[in-house]
This record gives C-alpha cells, structure tokens and sequence, in this order.
C-alpha cells in the first residue's frame, strides 16, 4: 500500500470529480490524504480519505473584471495562493511521507511540494482543459474562448495577426515572472495547468475541443458520475410529472438576478415545471414574483434532479455539463466566465445543446431554446454518444491502472 496526498481546489464543481478516482484508489489498497477547505470534510471523508486543512489559506473566488484584467488577476491569485500555502505545507506533508502526489491542474503548490519531497507528481484537469499548444492550431479561438481579450488594446489592434496570442501570453508572462522573481515562465501551462508527466483530463478525446494538441502525457478518463450522499431537504413530493427543466449557475456567481428573472419570464405558467437553484443568491430585489410552476431552493440535490430532469440551463461549468451529459440531458448554455465559454462551444459542437451567445438573453429566445432542445430528440441522442466515449475511455479503473504505473515507474526510475 502506498500514500498519496491530494491537493484539491475549494469549488464543488473541482471536488466532485476526484471523490470516484479517490474511491477507487482507496479499493486497489492505497491510502489516500486530502487536502481541502473545511466546508468539503463530510464530502470528502464519505468517501474513505483522511482530511487535511488548508486552514482559510485558499478560498477561491471570482474576479468582477472582463478580459485580460480578470486573466491576470487570477493568475496572481494562483501565484500567492501557491506560495502561501507551500510555505504554510510543506513540513507537515514532509512528515505524512507520501510516496506521490496528485493535485488539481490549478494546484501550482501541489507542483511545488511534490517537486521539493522529489516524489511522483500527477495532476488533474476538473474544468475543461485549455493548455498553450492548442493556441498554436487556432490562436483567435484560443484568444476569445479562453483569454476573453475582446476589448483588450493589443488584441483589437492586430485581430486577425497569428502571432497576436504569442504577443499577449509573452506580456502576461513576463508580467507574472516580474511580480513573483522568477525566470521566464508559460502562464498558461506553468500556472494555469501546472503540467505534470502525467495528467489526468476528465473528459474523451471525442468531446474535448481541438484534442490532437494534447499529447500522451495527458490521459484522458472519461467522466463517471460518483454518488454523493447530501442531506438536502428537497419536496420531491412537488414534482408532478410535467416535463422538467432544471436550471443552476453554479456555486461561485452569487449576483445573477437578471438571469433568473429571464428565466422567470420565460418559462413561467409554461408546460414546464422548473427547478431552480439559486445558491446565495439574494431574491428580494427582483422585480418578479416567482412563478408556480417554480420550485426555488439554494440548494438542490443536482444528481437525483438530473435524473429526472429534461433540459438543463446552465452556466456551462465542467462537473455541470458533463454530469449533465453522463444523465443524457440535453443543455441550455448561458456562459458566464472563463473556461465555460469554451465548454458552450464544445456542447454546441457535439450537438448536445445550445450555446446562447447574446450576453444578455431574452425571455423569448431562452423560451425558444428550451423548446427546441426539449423537442428534437437528436440532442438526447447527442448526449448518449458523448457519455459513451466517455466509458470507451477505460474510465476511472484504466486512471488508477496508470497512476499505479506511473507513481512506481518514476520511483524505480529516481532509484536507479
């Protein structure tokens, strides 16, 4: 039996799907240490792992900026968060002695601390992978999807140049090495995605968008819905049979009030009944009463919903969308920040949904879209091609087959 430390991010949607490869690795005899903010103990320990704090050291959030200016800050997060926690760590996981590491792609000090123990580093991809080679085989996505750079000055003075990604990853670059005194850094794979020799991509090659710029130390495992045992107190009792739209924006944008008042709008006293989850946000200002058709909670078993559910509108997160797909529902993608620009892209590209493009949608349109996805059963059918590339994967058995190999490989390989 071996011991391996994970280092995790403080985001459900980051969460979720490690507890199935955790379970797993604790089946084939490994012992496995957690860390994570204390809000995902329960969760965590359900599934057999011994929790680590990081003690209020993380705490992910969301920048209010657009564009390059939301980019960069979030690169600085990563930066201080990187140190602060490898200084804060490091002698307390020296003294676990574990024989590897796995850590989320964002999880530079994961990187880091594996790095200086001079054991097996692995790292995963739980939002939809964006590495620096896919730039080179279309910059111009790479720069609207990912960077957000619309608005930016380099970028709207030579749009259109194919060195203008280059350009603007060498500035942030630089500016990242500056702040920190490092030498010359890739943000994009050095920070963002902290690549390792091995990586694990929660997703198939089929679904993932321009998947020939990943190479073979990415290995991609599909996705697999772990249950998880949440104590919500939902009214089952109130679902009645009618067609059922399920509608989330994830657990980090707290301010959404005029995307659930066009929900409202559109699909109040319709054929539907909707389940809506609203997290923390605050409905009291809203200009419309909540209609009966609505069931409005903060939280919502989102499995067991999905279960049911028909259409799902989402904010286009990775564990959404790819939870939705595993439940074969079709999606509304109303994207918000970041990598769900690009998860928009890829349900509109396999078919599997639609991506609303307008940045501020209408009740009619959103109408429209759920009406179309609920009634052509080819996205339905799109949903099942897509969660079954994800078992031809070889799934979670084949991920820890080849973490197995690889932490033992590289310990045979450091001893002779």
């Amino acid at each position: 039996m071996s011991k391996v430390v994970l280092f995790g991010v403080d985001l459900h949607g980051h969460v979720n799907p490690t507890l199935g490869l955790v379970s797993k690795l604790i089946e084939r005899g490994e012992e496995v240490v957690y860390y994570c903010s204390d809000s995902f103990r329960e969760k965590i320990e359900q599934v057999g792992a011994s929790f680590r704090s990081y003690r209020g050291l993380l705490g992910f959030s969301t920048h209010k900026g657009s564009g390059i200016d939301t980019f960069l800050v979030f690169a600085d997060f990563l930066m201080d968060r990187s140190r602060t926690l490898t200084s804060a760590l490091y002698d307390e996981v020296a003294q676990l002695n574990p024989d590897y590491v796995i850590h989320d792609a964002f999880g530079l000090w994961g990187k880091e601390i594996a790095a200086r123990l001079d054991i097996p580093g692995i790292a995963f991809f739980a939002n939809f992978p964006f590495i620096d080679e896919m730039a080179d085989r279309d910059p111009e996505f790479f720069m609207e999807y990912v960077l957000r750079a619309q608005g930016d000055p380099l970028y709207e003075r030579n749009r259109g140049r194919h060195d203008i990604y280059r350009k603007l990853l060498d500035r942030l670059s630089g500016m990242i090495a500056l702040r920190y005194r490092l030498p010359p850094m890739n943000v994009i794979n050095d920070v963002f995605c902290s690549k390792q020799p091995l990586n694990l991509v929660f997703t198939s090659r089929e679904f993932q968008i321009h998947e020939d710029a990943f190479d073979d130390t990415h290995l991609f495992v599909g996705y697999a819905l772990y249950p998880r045992r949440e104590p919500v107190d939902f009214p089952y009792e109130l679902l009645d049979g009618r067609p059922l739209v399920y509608i989330a924006f994830g657990t980090i944008l707290n301010e959404l009030n005029d995307a659930y008042e066009t929900c409202f709008s559109a699909l109040g006293d319709s054929r539907y009944q909707v389940v809506m989850s609203i997290g923390q946000t605050d409905l009291a200002p809203m200009r419309v009463s909540i209609p009966a058709n609505f069931i409005v909670r903060s939280y919502v078993p989102q499995l067991d919903i999905l279960s049911r559910a028909d259409v799902f509108i989402t904010h286009g997160g990775a564990n959404s969308i790819y939870e939705s797909l595993c439940s074969g529902v079709p999606m509304v993608v109303l994207p918000q920040v970041f990598d769900e620009y690009m998860g928009a892209l890829m349900v509109e590209r396999a078919g599997t949904g639609i991506y609303m493009r307008e940045e501020k949608v209408g009740a009619e349109e959103l109408r429209e879209a759920v009406d179309r996805v609920a009634s052509l059963p080819e996205y339905k059918e799109s949903c099942a091609k897509v969660s079954d590339s994800f078992e031809r994967t070889g799934g979670l058995d084949r991920a820890v087959d080849e973490i197995l190999k690889f932490a033992k490989q590289k310990v045979y390989d450091d001893a002779y």
